[in-house]
């Protein structure tokens, strides 16, 4: 399968929420940023929030449901050196996968 084809926001939803309840790592498929470049990322999971922090009310995962307009905090493996937490915009997150 591409790695460009984007994944149905359902599928991504499950695989967010099962990384989470499990305390598994997710690799993601993301669009570049001024930051970085378009690709794969592995991630740990920390929280989703309505907004980018400090701004955005945590959810409950599992309980609470999930936009694509909702925010993933994550640890970001591949930027150890610069803090690592990043935030990504679910509805931007091409595919995902558990790690």
């Amino acid at each position: 399968m591409p790695t460009k084809q984007i994944m149905d926001f359902r599928e991504i939803e499950k695989i967010l929420t099962e990384a989470f309840l499990k305390k598994r790592k997710l690799e993601i498929y993301y669009p570049r940023t001024e930051t970085s470049i378009e690709g794969w990322r592995r991630v740990e999971p920390k929280s989703i929030t309505t907004d980018i922090p400090p701004n955005g009310e945590v959810l409950v995962i599992g309980k609470d449901r999930l936009s694509p307009g909702h925010i993933l905090n994550a640890y970001d493996e591949q930027k150890k050196e610069e803090n690592g937490m990043r935030s990504f915009i679910i509805g931007k997150i091409r595919r995902a996968r558990c790690a």
